[in-house]
Formats: C-alpha cells, sequence, structure tokens
C-alpha cells in the first residue's frame, strides 16, 4: 500500500491484480494487425509498461529482435524475466514519467496497454508523452493505445454509471472529471469500492483529446482508429474522417518522429 493509506494504480498492479497482469498470455488480434503492420522486426524496439511481458514475449515470438521492455512494478518485472528463458529481452523498472533511456534511443516504441491512462495526474501524462518523443528517434514509429470515453458512454450499463458518478460527485462537491472513472473489478470479481466513486481511477480519452496530446507532444500521426477500424483492416488518417465513424473499443494511434 502506498505510504498516504490512499490507494494506487501501482498498488493495483502490484497487489490487487497483479496475478492479472502478470500471468497474461498472447498477443490480441489489434496487437497482432498493429505490430505486424507498422512495426520492423529487426528495429530496436522498446516496450512501456510491459506488466508480465506478454506483448514483448508475443513480438520476440513473431520474429522481432533487439527488444527491450519497462515496468514500475518490480514484481511484474521479475516475472516477466522467469518467462524470457532465453535472456534476450532487456527487462528493466522505469517511470514513464522519468525514464533513464537515452535521447533517442530506440527505433521503435510501443505503448499499449494503456499505460498512460493509469496516471492520475496531468502533468504526469503530458510529461509520459515528453518521454516517449525523447527516447524515439527521429524517423522512428511510435504505437500507442487508449481508453476510449466514447466507447465507453456507448454502452447503456457505464452511462447509468456514470451518470450516477456524476450524482454522487455533484453531492460531495468533487470537480473531479468524469473521466476518471474507478476500477470497476478486480481479478475478474466487483469491485465494491467503485459505488462508494474510492481511488484508483482509470483516466479515459476522449478520441480527440487523445490525438491533441500527441500532436502537443510533437509526434506525426500516420494512422488511428478504434477496435472497429481494426477489425475492418481499415485505420485512418484524418480525424475528421475518424470522427465520422464508429468508435468501438480502445483507440489506437501510430505515430512517427
Amino acid at each position: 500500500m502506498s505510504s498516504s493509506n490512499m490507494l494506487t494504480n501501482k498498488d493495483v498492479f502490484s497487489n490487487l491484480d497483479f496475478d492479472t497482469w502478470a500471468y497474461l498470455k498472447n498477443l490480441n488480434h489489434t496487437e497482432e494487425f498493429l505490430l505486424g503492420k507498422y512495426l520492423n522486426k529487426n528495429a530496436k524496439t522498446l516496450e512501456a509498461g510491459t506488466g508480465g511481458g506478454r506483448i514483448i514475449l508475443g513480438m520476440k515470438k513473431l520474429g522481432f529482435t533487439s527488444l527491450s521492455a519497462f515496468d514500475y512494478v518490480p514484481e511484474l518485472i521479475e516475472e516477466a524475466k522467469k518467462k524470457d528463458t532465453t535472456a534476450s529481452i532487456s527487462f528493466s523498472v522505469e517511470d514513464a514519467t522519468a525514464l533513464n533511456y537515452q535521447d533517442e534511443d530506440f527505433e521503435q516504441i510501443v505503448y499499449l496497454q494503456q499505460i498512460l491512462c493509469c496516471m492520475e495526474d496531468e502533468s504526469a501524462r503530458l510529461n509520459a508523452f515528453k518521454e516517449a518523443y525523447r527516447i524515439l528517434k527521429n524517423g522512428g514509429t511510435a504505437v500507442f493505445s487508449f481508453l476510449s470515453i466514447e466507447d465507453r458512454m456507448s454502452k447503456p450499463f457505464y452511462t447509468a454509471f456514470i451518470v450516477y458518478l456524476r450524482l454522487l460527485r455533484l453531492m460531495g462537491n468533487s470537480k473531479t472529471s468524469l473521466q476518471y472513472i474507478p476500477w470497476l473489478k478486480y481479478k475478474g470479481k466487483p469491485n465494491l469500492g467503485a459505488l462508494l466513486d474510492k481511488k484508483p481511477y482509470m483516466y479515459w480519452y476522449k478520441l480527440e483529446e487523445a490525438y491533441n496530446y500527441l500532436e502537443k507532444a510533437n509526434f506525426k500521426i500516420i494512422a488511428m482508429g478504434s477496435d472497429f477500424q481494426v477489425n475492418q483492416g481499415d485505420m485512418y488518417t484524418s480525424l475528421a474522417d475518424l470522427k465520422r465513424q464508429p468508435i468501438q473499443g480502445g483507440l489506437y494511434f501510430v505515430c512517427t518522429k
């Protein structure tokens, strides 16, 4: 538990939901599509927020070489190392907001598993975007994912829950944005603390907001879409065009520097 006795997302990953993130296996369809279509298997690649190593180990199976990965939970990095039986992946414990890698250290960076949604402070998120840009080589490729508030609001159950949160926060004079949503489950079981609006929160991005964050960090966006577009095999290059399409599942952006 954190020293302030306030539960944090780091506490969730290192304790409450550790098994989920430590022992997940295999790439999903969206990840296979993005990694296979936009990345070079021979380029020096870093995965951010690797957890138990699911994605980076999946990339190794696909034939990617020169792989590195980090997470801010030491216990998850230890689990990831155990699975890398050839010790060919460079794992480290890092904070995404203040990385120890050199400038332009990687030709490719992979920010999937919603690492940029775990940060409950806007300045921390901005620092993480800046750090991602800093460590990427000029001409390099970055892949990002975000939790989508548009997708969440399209589902009746979650819409009702967010309306409930709005009333709860109004009653408590809280000005917390409704894009901050408490975890609804731990280890697949309901988190009753969510009914009391107990932290920690995950941050759910608006499509245009995620786009603007990336542009503000100076990334050049070359493809974007949600799981719906990935399943159609049709990512978009224009935000205006994508906004006219269904947004279902997570948000994905492919960028260059």
